[in-house]
């Protein structure tokens, strides 16, 4: 076997790897959730793992393979209880919506919505919170009770799914004492989940998608 020249990681993801072969079932089987990068591997060590499978667990042992951690995407929401809002908030606009969602759902499976202005440079706040009010399309939105339980979830789950991204909760827009209108999002910052609020006269780009629950 050749000698291995660092740990090698490599996420367990469909269309990123060839979920086919021995070697990946064999991993992910494992619980590992990581292969070897098969970028850095020579073919003979490709070859080594691919014929002794055996192998991955002492691999991974003595941290030539790096495993990931397994990552819950399941999002749970105790309904019964309302969020706590900033002092400088005077008006919840959609208080029907506090408490409104699921208890629990695969946050990998909400759908990360964009204005048709958004794809294709951006938009103000207003115009789309205006298009969301149509319709249901705003109580199919997360709201802030959704945005504290996916902040709970921990930074390697948002950036599993929303790196790079601020997240927005249009389920909860509010007023503040001067009148304007605010909505709460989620974006990493130094290093963690946190929770902040824009204002609607700014403009949103395609890196500002609504967080929505599939109709």
């Amino acid at each position: 076997m050749a000698t291995l020249r660092r740990p090698l990681v490599q996420t367990f993801e469909k269309g990123n790897v060839q979920v086919d072969t021995p070697l990946i079932k064999r991993a992910y089987n494992l619980g590992l959730k990581a292969v070897p990068n098969f970028t850095t591997l020579s073919e003979d060590e490709i070859a080594f793992y691919e014929g002794n499978l055996d192998q991955l667990p002492v691999a991974v042992a003595r941290g030539f393979i790096v495993p990931e951690p397994v990552l819950d995407f399941i999002v749970r929401v105790d309904r019964s209880v309302k969020p706590n809002y900033p002092d400088w908030m005077k008006k919840l606009m959609h208080p029907e919506l506090e408490l409104a969602g699921p208890a629990e759902y695969d946050l990998s499976q909400v759908e990360e919505w964009l204005h048709d202005d958004q794809k294709r440079g951006s938009v103000v706040g207003n115009t789309i919170y205006k298009h969301l009010q149509k319709g249901d399309n705003l109580a199919t939105c997360l709201n802030l009770q959704d945005g504290l339980a996916i902040q709970a979830k921990g930074i390697a789950v948002f950036r599993k799914l929303f790196a790079g991204k601020a997240v927005f909760l249009w389920g909860s827009v509010v007023q503040n004492h001067f009148g304007s209108l605010r909505v709460p999002y989620l974006i990493e910052n130094g290093g963690e989940v946190v929770v902040f609020w824009d204002w609607l006269d700014y403009s949103w780009r395609s890196d500002f998608p609504a967080l929505r629950f599939s109709k």
